[in-house]
């Protein structure tokens, strides 16, 4: 699954979250599906680092946190990056 395909730059945690679940509680994962895709639109700016920051009000547990959410329900996450920053 990925996020861009339905959602866009209408991306948050908690709709994340609902996908992974619907998911596992629809029998896609039983049937191989592994992936939660998400595309562009997740970040917000580079720390002086040069590290992509994740919205904070879009994803306020962070990135980390919702990695293991979606592998808590022994699926895969993936996520979008690029050389700059689309916001």
């Amino acid at each position: 699954w990925n996020s861009w395909n339905h959602f866009g730059c209408n991306i948050n945690e908690k709709l994340i979250q609902q996908t992974a679940d619907i998911i596992v509680a629809t029998g896609l994962a039983a049937a191989g599906y592994q992936y939660v895709n998400m595309d562009d639109c997740w970040q917000v700016s580079r720390d002086s680092q040069g590290t992509i920051q994740a919205d904070p009000n879009a994803f306020p547990s962070g990135i980390p946190a919702l990695v293991d959410y979606v592998q808590s329900r022994k699926l895969k996450f993936g996520l979008y990056s690029g050389k700059k920053v689309e916001c």
